[in-house]
């Protein structure tokens, strides 16, 4: 009798992959309201009004199926962006998440490449590894996180089919230069798309941002990527839509799956859309409250870097894992940075004028308390 060939079930390459884990909820930290949560760049003066109405308004629908298409939230989206872009140039999904996936999915395979530019957002490492492929990781440099273009381009080869680009970048919130990102873009080969996550662009004041849509326009190889979690504060709904050439969209899209966007997703995402007042208020608390902490932090010595965003990267004066437990006990949920590779270093959300006060407050609590025990010894 012949002995038959043990067939191998799991992909290597998945038992392999460590699947990629965000800030913690409170939920699982034991939060409760009284818990300032200032670790995941949510929009803490909560969800947009117009939405949360439009989702109550279509609870009586939860027994139908809903949009079948996304037909409506793309001519929206077209409108939204004054038709600098066509309907058919967006691709809508449940969170960008699912459009990292997608895009891996859609372009990534084994025996190929994606380069990704460390510290960064790490779902686009853990997505191009579920499909095979391999990660090429080039450091930002210089004291302010800046993109090596050069770099970036000699790490391009036959095999790069994606480069995934954060602006403003997760946890720095820094922003890639408009002389960096168009040198960039000259010299790239027609084979490889650039990813151009620009998720917290709503937050940026610095004049030299560049936006996906002016290459996407010039018909460049770009697909932009924006959330309705960050400045819209729907983080709990998980929407999120990119967009692109005419060519790459349709691709996307024709890898989308039927009934994609529940109803009461679509809906809330329509109305936000129209929620000027607190996209508004948003950003003005968001511009507001930078200066405050900023010179608190000043005041404290704490190093930290300027943002575009609407968190603020620091380096920790105690252990990342001390300070993240002696803050919650404070009642400040913060994130710790090692996930990201960057050891010494926390992350905080820009939250109201009071979260703000109260995470300074416990700040100095804590340090103040380990300064003590220390000269104690």
């Amino acid at each position: 009798m012949s002995k038959i060939k043990k067939i191998q079930l799991f992909k290597p390459h998945i038992l392999k992959n460590v699947q990629y884990k965000g800030g913690s909820t409170r939920s699982e930290t034991g939060g409760t309201e009284q818990v300032y949560k200032m670790s995941s760049n949510e929009n803490m003066l909560g969800a947009s009004p117009k939405a949360v109405q439009a989702i109550q308004d279509n609870v009586h629908l939860l027994n139908e199926y809903g949009f079948q298409f996304d037909e409506k939230l793309r001519d929206a989206l077209a409108k939204h962006h004054q038709n600098d872009l066509t309907p058919n140039q967006f691709i809508t999904a449940n969170s960008g998440m699912e459009l990292l996936e997608l895009m891996c999915r859609a372009f990534l395979d084994k025996g190929l490449e994606c380069i990704l530019c460390t510290p960064t957002f790490k779902a686009y490492k853990n997505f191009a590894y579920v499909e095979g492929a391999k990660a090429i990781e080039i450091p930002l440099i210089g004291d302010n996180f800046d993109l090596d273009t050069e770099g970036v381009l000699a790490a391009v080869n036959n095999k790069t089919r994606l480069i995934f680009l954060a602006t403003p970048n997760n946890p720095t919130g820094t922003i890639i230069s408009a002389e960096a990102i168009n040198t960039l873009l000259d010299r790239l080969p027609d084979h490889v798309i650039v990813v151009y996550d620009e998720v917290y662009f709503h937050y940026v004041e610095n004049p030299d941002f560049v936006k996906a849509v002016d290459f996407i326009k010039k018909g460049k190889h770009v697909i932009g990527l924006h959330s309705f979690s960050k400045a819209y504060g729907l983080a709990g709904i998980r929407l999120a839509y990119a967009f692109s050439t005419p060519e790459i969209a349709q691709y996307l899209n024709n890898a989308r799956r039927p009934f994609m966007i529940n109803t009461l997703t679509m809906e809330a995402g329509l109305a936000a859309l129209t929620d000027v007042e607190h996209l508004e208020k948003t950003i003005q608390l968001n511009t507001q409250e930078k200066p405050y902490l900023y010179a608190e932090l000043d005041k404290l010595g704490i190093e930290y870097w300027r943002t575009e965003a609407n968190f603020i990267l620091m380096k920790s004066p105690i252990p990342n894992a001390v300070l993240t437990a002696k803050m919650l006990e404070n009642g400040i949920m913060i994130r710790s940075c090692e996930p990201f590779g960057m050891e010494g270093f926390s992350r905080i959300t820009i939250g109201t004028h009071e979260a703000n006060e109260a995470f300074i407050a416990a700040f100095k609590k804590i340090t103040n308390h380990l300064s003590s025990l220390a000269r104690a010894k």
